[in-house]
């Protein structure tokens, strides 16, 4: 498929046009070319992107979000309904993932708005951790040469030195030796995937959460992929290895919802083990450092969010299947 196969068909704004389009012409235009594009994915000749493929489940999706379409999240006077939307994910993800067996902190969470959102989160809320608690002022963070590139992207972001651990070429996971090889007073957080994308193994999260704990660091799961299935997978009685808050030393998990949990783009849990580790990342411009905020109230906010839409969390509340939804689909 060319990257440009609209361009002679429909012809290509390059300016503000003069005049509008009827609105029947622009959503007829729309219609062909998602059609066509369906089509595609349709065969099954496709990795990632698409992992329900039931358009009366994204009808319903839809509709949920024609309500909220034109709201704004940032505004929770105007949309409280979202803060019940997000506590709801967030609960319901803490619960899928055992938090309930924590009893030495307060498990906490947040709703980012996919994959890459959650892991940027993640190892922001480390890096300012780590400065706070332990005086880290030279960051670096280790994950397996499998982990997603979303890791190197939020390290080179937010000024984290990044160190690749390598994997097994007969196992395609990574040891614990490895990574303890490139941890030092610096290090903020090491990584473990359940499962990584390139061939959807998962590391061995314990041996891990013992090197974690040992060494006073962070462990984050990437569950991106696998956060909705290998719990299911293990109440069906697969060999599915603990991975998540039962392991101790395991102090954060992501899980896209627009993954396996069935919801539109773009949502994704991340829990922390720990209520501070995750407040360690929220910014707050305090009124009475100048330049001081005209405007109403104090700005408190998620350092990579600003408007934000009600539709998301709105979406991905009412998607994911029940837990014996899912288990009869064996």
């Amino acid at each position: 498929m060319s990257p440009y196969p609209y361009a002679e068909r429909f012809g290509v704004n390059r300016t503000l046009p003069e005049q509008g389009r009827p609105r029947a012409d622009v959503l007829d235009e729309l219609r062909i070319m998602a059609k066509e594009e369906d089509a595609f994915w349709e065969t099954g000749k496709c990795s990632g992107s698409m992992y329900c493929g039931d358009h009366d489940h994204y009808d319903y999706l839809n509709k949920a979000f024609a309500l909220y379409a034109h709201m704004n999240a940032l505004q929770r006077d105007m949309c409280p309904s979202s803060t019940r939307f997000e506590g709801e994910i967030i609960a319901m993800g803490l619960d899928l993932f055992h938090a309930d067996v924590v009893t030495e902190t307060e498990p906490a969470g947040m709703v980012s708005s996919g994959g890459t959102g959650s892991i940027m989160h993640a190892v922001l809320a480390y890096r300012e951790y780590a400065a706070q608690t332990r005086g880290v002022t030279r960051p670096n963070f280790v994950k397996p040469e499998t982990a997603h590139p979303a890791f190197d992207k939020a390290c080179h972001l937010f000024g984290v030195e990044l160190r690749q651990a390598e994997t097994s070429p007969v196992t395609t996971t990574v040891s614990a030796d490895e990574v303890a090889r490139h941890i030092d007073d610096q290090t903020i957080a090491i990584l473990g995937s359940a499962c990584n994308y390139g061939y959807g193994t998962i590391d061995p999260i314990a041996d891990l959460g013992e090197l974690a704990l040992s060494r006073g660091i962070g462990l984050h799961v990437d569950g991106c992929l696998g956060g909705f299935i290998l719990p299911f997978g293990e109440e069906l009685g697969y060999p599915i290895p603990p991975f998540d808050f039962r392991v101790p030393g395991v102090t954060s998990i992501s899980a896209d919802t627009h993954k396996y949990g069935y919801a539109l783009k773009g949502t994704s849990f991340l829990g922390f083990r720990d209520k501070a580790i995750r407040n360690a990342q929220y910014f707050m411009l305090p009124s009475t450092r100048p330049p001081a905020w005209t405007g109403r109230g104090r700005p408190v906010c998620l350092p990579r969010h600003g408007r934000r839409w009600c539709t998301s969390d709105a979406r991905a509340t009412g998607a994911t299947p029940s837990r014996s939804s899912r288990l009869r689909t064996r």
